[in-house]
């Protein structure tokens, strides 16, 4: 619970920082969320069916993480 109060925070923080961001900060936590939630449920599926296919729903979360490496 910790760790979703510290994203909103810092979230926050750049929105009112005075950065100029590429994306407006509601737009890159929302697709945050959407990644996470996808790793999560490709997780999931993958281990109730046992089906590899399922583990491509973690290729997003692999490149954000590939992204945030290169940044």
């Amino acid at each position: 619970m910790i760790k979703i109060f510290s994203l909103f925070l810092w979230t926050s923080i750049l929105a009112f920082a005075g950065e100029k961001m590429a994306i407006p900060p509601y737009v890159a936590l929302s697709g945050f969320i959407i990644i996470i939630g996808l790793f999560f449920w490709g997780v999931y599926k993958a281990v109730k069916t046992q089906k590899t296919i399922y583990a491509l729903a973690m290729l997003p979360f692999v490149l954000l993480l590939a992204g945030m490496f290169f940044i």
